[in-house]
């Protein structure tokens, strides 16, 4: 018999148990959750440019270019001067592996950490400050996910 039941198991008690952290990740406002996103996109940047082979080395044209087709999803990317519009087109589904395997509810309050993903993929490709703001994604509603990027400039905080 076949231990991979025991393996699939385990793996959605995990889930649960950090579905459950998430529910209460959800509910911190200001700093503390803003603070556990970035650290989690954190780790994602790191997964993410290994999973995909992104290296360091490409100037930020070339970042721009691998992403439209080398990331786990397609991307419309347009760029004017210092302004980039960043679509992840997504057919209404999220991304997030977390919301994917079930081990995190999809809520706006989720697409902070996409936005410092976001946020640190780019600036990993450029000397420039580099800030990014969600326009509008799968937890609000939208089919797809539109990032606005703006390059020499930084977001205040709120």
């Amino acid at each position: 018999m076949s231990e991979d039941w025991i393996k699939e198991l385990l793996s959605s008690f995990q889930d649960q148990i950090t579905k459950g952290t998430y529910e209460a990740i959800y509910s911190l406002d200001g700093e503390a959750r803003d603070h556990i996103m970035r650290s989690q996109a954190t780790a994602c940047v790191h997964a993410f440019v290994d999973l995909f082979a992104i290296p360091k080395e490409l100037d930020l044209d070339g970042f721009l270019e691998h992403m439209k087709y080398g990331g786990s999803s397609k991307v419309d990317i347009r760029r004017e001067n210092d302004t980039i519009e960043f679509i992840e087109r997504h057919e209404g589904e999220c991304m997030c592996p977390l919301v994917k395997r079930d081990a995190a509810r999809l809520t706006p309050q989720l697409c902070d950490c996409a936005v410092h993903w976001l946020r640190m993929l780019v600036q990993r490709h450029t000397d420039k400050p580099v800030a990014v703001e969600l326009v509008e994604s799968v937890a609000t509603g939208a089919r797809d996910c539109t990032f606005r990027i703006r390059l020499g400039t930084r977001m205040l905080p709120e």
